[in-house]
């Protein structure tokens, strides 16, 4: 319901009648949808006769409050939907001064969450004036207004969703009372939710519409609202005066009074509404009732007389009936007003009313004439039905349909009933036989019987103790009748059914009486009987436990006999392995009383890693009752006896000092005696041998290996320091013992202080010290690279530049004297002097 500005429209107020006579009563409610979605209801009822029908509203507008505050949260328009009339009870009883219409207004509404999450919850009203003024317990009723309400929970509680729909109640009463008689209605409701609904009278609400404003045409009033004002003597628990007053029971709702008066009485009924004992809502009806003098009704009269006896049953005796006694009641129902229609039916109190069924004429009209005063009926209890030795308790209700509500008579029959015994079926074989031994090729065949002396219906079934009928060659159907049934039993006893030692089958007999199944059964046995000779399985081998070294071919022989000249299969698997897995072969041919199979291996080194290697080999025979496979074990232990090789080298010792750039070979050689396959490798200890400018060839042969080994002295070797190489010697041999032998290198790399320059020379063309020169001086000492030679006189110029190691200088354009140089490798110098003489 969204919330919105309420818009008066005072042209259609002011055509509405100030008194409004047509509305008996009504009711909400509020029926939850679908998430938060509702549809409101307002219920009227019409008074058709006294009211205008220019009276009757199109829409009505309602409003919801919070109880929290009574602050107005919302207000909804709604139209008229639905009209009926109100049903009589009896419709040869209405009344024209009594007819009423009921008028539905309902719209759909969303409850916003976020608006209604109040605990205490929200109540919607509805006010109208004015009421019938021919009312006679309330004072002005022509100016007493109507104020329809009805509390309900919110939507959220506890931050979740709180699903309700309101109570909805019965129609309407349509019925008038009479003065003196006893009248009651059911106002009993229903809860969606079921929750728990508590009844009470209550004041109606009169509110604040008045006969000059029947509708509101200010902002509407919350609760509290005034209450209609009672006349003297009346009051809310005297709402209609009698003996009783009109009173209506909390937990059943139905309404009950006996009026002293006739006249004309609004009362009104709340239903209360509980979860869990927490009052969540409430629904308020206001209605009225008719009371008027009518001709004295009177009671109509049942009376029960067991069949067969004379006398009628006396209220309070217990009638028995026992298990071969007559299980009816003939019922007697009469009227003592002429021409009535009654009605009879039977309602149990502590027991069910499945286990009872009427014969006979229950309804229909007496007192036409002496043939027809009562109407006859006759109650018969099932033969199953058993109180079980308790006392059952079965009220037999006649009504009739007199004005203005019917009148009735009881009695309550009360009963002890013993069932009529059932005896147990029975079942029986055309054959004295329990115990039957067979051999294969017979055929076991016998008649089932199944016989129920009650003439209920027998089955009869079989089934294997242990094992299936399907799994064998065995005909049986079974099968259900009444009284009696039968079905062939038939075995052809072969093959299959001689692999057991003994099969149990057990024939049932079943029938169900009272709702009681009884089961009896017959079991036999069958023996299968049969001779069969051992076979025998046997090796050429006489040891069982064999030891074989690696790539030692084994071959075994074995033979399957039998003298039954059975069928004869011999197999052969490895224990916990396939025979392929370790290039086993087996293969075998099979025939009547013989069987002969080959098996070969030559193991290799996978089977060397193995503790015991287990092959076992099974005969079979295809026998009706064979005896248990035969089986023979051997037992495979795989040995690999190994020499190591021997790895050398054609150099005497292990350790070398090159100098830089130095060159460097050695031959390897390997042997083994064995002459197992060998290869030998080479690496370096912590780096690569390309790096370090090394390489190595080799050949690989069975019993023989060789490698060639080159190197280069390079610096990154000389900057390690100790450089070693390992060479290992490999063979492919079950148990292989690798050899290792390393060679340990060391570079010496020369240093600039090495290479002194003469500190003199003469170029006089004499070809001797000619030239100012360093012979073999390094382009690079590994760590420096040589950049330039430049040689300066004694005054700092520059008289020879060279980039080259190998330079020389003639000293041709210079005069004779003392020359200064500087040799650079870049990282270091090296300075020194030259005297030039010619």
């Amino acid at each position: 319901m969204r919330q919105r500005l309420l818009t008066f429209l005072f042209a259609f107020f002011l055509s509405l009648s100030a008194g409004a006579t047509h509305i008996v009563g009504g009711e909400f409610e509020l029926e939850h949808l679908s998430g938060f979605n509702y549809r409101l209801k307002l219920n009227l009822y019409f008074d058709v006769v006294n009211g205008d029908p220019g009276a009757l509203d199109p829409y009505v507008t309602v409003n919801v409050f919070s109880k929290a505050n009574n602050q107005r949260v919302g207000w909804q328009v709604m139209y008229l939907q639905e009209r009926s009339l109100v049903p009589y009870t009896n419709i040869d009883c209405a009344i024209g001064e009594l007819v009423t219409r009921k008028l539905v207004y309902y719209e759909t509404v969303y409850l916003d969450p976020s608006v209604f999450d109040s605990p205490s919850g929200y109540y919607v009203t509805w006010e109208r004036c004015c009421r019938n003024n021919t009312i006679n317990n309330i004072v002005a009723p022509e100016s007493a207004a109507q104020t329809f309400y009805m509390e309900f929970p919110p939507v959220v509680l506890n931050g979740q969703p709180f699903v309700n729909s309101s109570p909805i109640l019965f129609p309407p009463l349509s019925d008038y009372a009479c003065v003196g008689e006893l009248f009651y209605f059911d106002f009993n409701g229903t809860d969606p939710d079921g929750d728990s609904i508590v009844y009470d009278m209550v004041t109606p609400l009169n509110g604040y519409t008045t006969p000059a404003m029947p509708v509101y045409t200010v902002l509407p009033e919350p609760a509290p609202y005034p209450e209609i004002t009672w006349r003297p003597s009346y009051g809310p628990t005297a709402q209609v005066p009698g003996t009783p007053p009109i009173s209506v029971d909390a937990s059943t709702g139905q309404l009950t009074m006996r009026p002293s008066q006739k006249g004309l009485f609004v009362f009104g009924i709340r239903a209360q509404e509980f979860r869990g004992g927490r009052k969540i809502g409430e629904v308020r009806r206001d209605f009225q009732v008719l009371v008027l003098d009518c001709p004295r009704n009177q009671s109509p009269q049942v009376r029960a007389r067991e069949q067969g006896q004379k006398d009628f049953y006396e209220a309070g005796t217990v009638l028995r009936i026992d298990p071969t006694g007559n299980r009816c009641v003939d019922v007697f129902i009469t009227d003592p007003d002429l021409s009535e229609f009654v009605s009879l039916r039977a309602r149990p109190v502590n027991f069910s009313e499945k286990d009872f069924t009427f014969v006979g004429t229950t309804s229909g009209m007496v007192n036409q004439g002496a043939a027809l005063d009562s109407l006859k009926a006759t109650l018969c209890f099932a033969d199953c039905f058993d109180t079980e030795g308790k006392v059952y308790e079965l009220d037999l209700i006649v009504q009739d349909d007199g004005c203005s509500l019917p009148r009735q008579d009881t009695v309550r029959l009360r009963l002890q009933i013993a069932p009529i015994p059932d005896a147990p079926p029975a079942i029986s074989l055309s054959t004295t036989e329990r115990l039957f031994k067979v051999k294969s090729g017979d055929k076991l065949t016998f008649d089932v019987l199944g016989i129920d002396p009650d003439e209920d219906v027998v089955s009869i079934t079989a089934e294997g103790q242990g094992f299936s009928l399907t799994e064998h060659d065995i005909t049986f159907t079974g099968g259900s009748a009444a009284g009696e049934v039968s079905s062939p039993f038939v075995w052809n006893i072969d093959c299959n059914t001689m692999k057991q030692e003994s099969y149990k089958v057990d024939f049932n007999v079943t029938s169900t009486a009272c709702n009681e199944t009884v089961t009896r059964t017959v079991t036999i046995e069958v023996q299968p009987e049969g001779t069969n000779n051992l076979p025998t399985l046997t090796s050429d081998q006489p040891e069982r436990v064999i030891e074989l070294e690696v790539g030692e071919l084994f071959n075994a022989k074995l033979f399957g006999a039998d003298i039954d000249l059975d069928l004869l299969t011999l197999l052969a698997e490895g224990e916990g392995f396939t025979l392929a897995d370790y290039g086993m072969n087996f293969t075998s041919t099979g025939g009547n009383g013989e069987a002969n199979g080959v098996f070969s291996w030559t193991p290799t080194c996978i089977a060397f890693s193995q503790d015991a290697i287990r092959v076992k080999f099974i005969l079979k025979e295809d026998a009706c009752a064979p005896d248990m496979e035969q089986e023979l074990v051997l037992e495979f232990r795989v040995n690999s006896p190994n020499n190591a090789p021997v790895l050398t080298s054609d150099k005497p010792v292990l350790t070398f000092d090159l100098k830089l750039n130095d060159n460097f070979e050695a031959q390897l050689a390997g042997t083994d005696i064995d002459l197992d396959n060998l290869i030998i490798t080479a690496a370096g200890d912590g780096f690569n041998l390309e790096e370090y400018g090394m390489s190595f060839e080799s050949t690989t042969g069975k019993g023989n290996a060789a490698g060639l080994f080159r190197m280069q002295a390079l610096c990154q070797a000389a900057e390690k320091g100790v450089v070693r190489v390992n060479f290992t010697l490999a063979e492919d041999a079950c148990d292989p013992s690798p050899q290792l032998l390393t060679m340990e290198f060391r570079i010496e790399v020369p240093q600039i202080e090495d290479y002194v320059p003469p500190n003199i020379f003469t170029p006089n063309g004499d070809g001797k010290n000619d030239f100012f020169e360093v012979p073999d001086l390094p382009s690079e000492f590994c760590s420096a690279v040589f950049s330039s030679i430049r040689i300066y006189n004694r005054w700092g110029q520059e008289v020879f530049f060279n980039t080259s190691s190998n330079f020389r200088w003639d000293g041709s354009e210079v005069n004779d004297g003392v020359y200064f140089y500087v040799i650079d490798y870049k990282t270091t110098e090296y300075r020194g002097s030259v005297t030039l003489v010619r």
